[in-house]
């Protein structure tokens, strides 16, 4: 744990004290503190709390459950998204117990988070390459963990 906030400190320092002035206002202040984390901040809150009033007020243990084989191809569908914000309702409904760890394990492989809009951004082929790939092995992986007893 040291290390880990001994390297963070030492590497935004050298960021901060290396970097002009234009970039760490104009770029990191406005654009990523004013602008990003805001949004990120209230849809992980939005959902949430609809996660949580869905869960209080809905069987989804008992859906899911009943319904692992579909809930795989969604959690590796929504994989797809090149964000990571969906990925948050698999952690939750996975550390509630209520969904597998053969299907959070697949969401995650399937997942990219915000890494791969540099890729779509550069070529959309490559993109729709990576993502098909990503998707055959979440899905394969997704899959043996689900039907094995070992990793349920």
């Amino acid at each position: 744990m040291r290390g880990t906030v001994l390297f963070a400190t030492s590497a935004s320092l050298f960021i901060v004290s290396t970097v002009p002035d234009h970039f760490l206002k104009d770029h990191s202040w406005d654009h990523i503190v004013k602008k990003h984390i805001p949004q990120i901040f209230l849809w992980s809150l939005g959902a949430l709390i609809i996660l949580k009033l869905l869960t209080a007020h809905l069987p989804i243990q008992e859906w899911i459950q009943a319904n692992k084989v579909i809930v795989l191809f969604i959690a590796v569908l929504i994989g797809l998204i090149p964000e990571s914000g969906p990925h948050i309702v698999f952690i939750t409904l996975f550390a509630e117990g209520t969904l597998p760890f053969s299907i959070l394990l697949a969401n995650s492989i399937v997942q990219d988070g915000h890494g791969m809009l540099t890729m779509l951004a550069e070529s959309r082929k490559n993109f729709i390459k990576i993502k098909l790939i990503n998707l055959v092995v979440g899905l394969f992986i997704g899959g043996l963990a689900l039907f094995s007893n070992t990793l349920i």
